[in-house]
């Protein structure tokens, strides 16, 4: 496979994950509005932990858990900022 054709691969996964970005953040802002009308916080530890124990659980390979941790855990502290606003 060619250079420009696996590129052309990496635009394609970069526009899908944008979209899915815009998904994830409409629904973190609702939450974000949920969580102010019912004085709840924004962090949620016992959450958190949830899902990063859920992703570690789903991703069949382990050697890409050391990468997939810390973006997974970016997007959760980019979602908690933006419930902030």
């Amino acid at each position: 496979m060619k250079l420009i054709e696996l590129r052309a691969q990496i635009n394609q996964i970069d526009q899908e994950m944008l979209d899915l970005f815009l998904r994830r953040m409409e629904v973190s802002r609702l939450i974000g509005l949920y969580k102010k009308e019912h004085h709840l916080p924004i962090f949620d530890p016992r959450r958190e932990k949830e899902i990063i124990d859920k992703q570690k659980e789903l991703l069949s390979n382990e050697d890409l858990w050391p990468f997939y941790k810390p973006f997974i855990k970016t997007l959760m502290d980019v979602s908690k900022e933006y419930q902030k606003k």
